[in-house]
């Protein structure tokens, strides 16, 4: 069961990261929703591995069987294969937001300005992703070489699962704002979220029976796939109501 959820939720991101490859635009998705996911994302990735860090350890030095590390730990390698998916995301949303502004940064009309200003927004988007990433890996690495106690470990994953399930609450919203300005689908993919949506329910269910795990791990993908489901029938709206 964990290799097929892990298998649809890889699949699941396949169409945005094609729409975004072939048709080598990312206009119409917002970059402070791209910040929130991945920042959400990323916390997400932290708290599971802090939680499961004794099994994670065990694993390494082949205390247990390559089976029994694959069905204990298949929650981490979900969420991390997850991981790289959204930032794979992120950087074709980056690479290929449209270059003339990108290149040149400047202005030729009113959709000119306005894509410059969204520009300058990524370039800060991206600025606030290099310091939140290494404020989690200083953190992180400081309770491990530093041997905190267990408690400490578990409250500061307890933090970056609070942090996550705030990020989740909100990551959804300056698309949804965006899309419903726009009134437009955009860059986004129906078929990814169609996917999406109903698997973020599935495997808030899956990550709920990991050992080693809580709440915390479980609610920013409650969050986000009620959340996504919202966005999800403005795009199928817009699509409809655009052809």
């Amino acid at each position: 069961l964990g290799i097929v959820i892990t298998t649809v939720l890889v699949i699941s991101y396949i169409p945005q990261i094609f729409k975004l490859i072939i048709t080598k635009n990312s206009f119409g998705i917002s970059p402070y929703a791209q910040m929130l996911s991945f920042t959400a994302q990323t916390l997400t990735l932290f708290n599971i591995f802090l939680l499961q860090q004794d099994l994670i350890n065990c694993c390494l030095i082949g205390q247990f069987t390559i089976p029994y590390c694959m069905g204990t730990l298949i929650g981490f390698i979900q969420i991390f294969l997850q991981w790289c998916c959204i930032t794979t995301i992120v950087f074709l949303f980056i690479k290929y937001f449209p270059s003339r502004i990108n290149r040149e940064y400047t202005a030729i009309d009113a959709q000119g300005e306005m894509l410059l200003r969204e520009w300058k927004v990524i370039v800060r988007v991206i600025y606030a992703l290099i310091i939140m990433l290494t404020v989690i890996i200083t953190l992180t690495l400081i309770s491990i070489f530093m041997d905190w106690d267990k408690e400490s470990i578990i409250y500061l994953a307890g933090v970056y699962g609070l942090g996550s399930s705030g990020f989740s609450l909100i990551q959804f919203l300056p698309q949804i704002k965006k899309t419903f300005v726009n009134k437009s689908v955009g860059a986004l993919s129906i078929p990814s979220m169609l996917i999406q949506c109903p698997g973020s329910f599935i495997l808030v269910i899956f990550l709920a029976i990991q050992p080693g795990t809580n709440w915390t791990t479980w609610i920013t993908y409650f969050a986000g796939g009620t959340l996504q489901g919202i966005l999800l029938m403005l795009c199928i709206y817009y699509s409809y109501k655009n052809k």
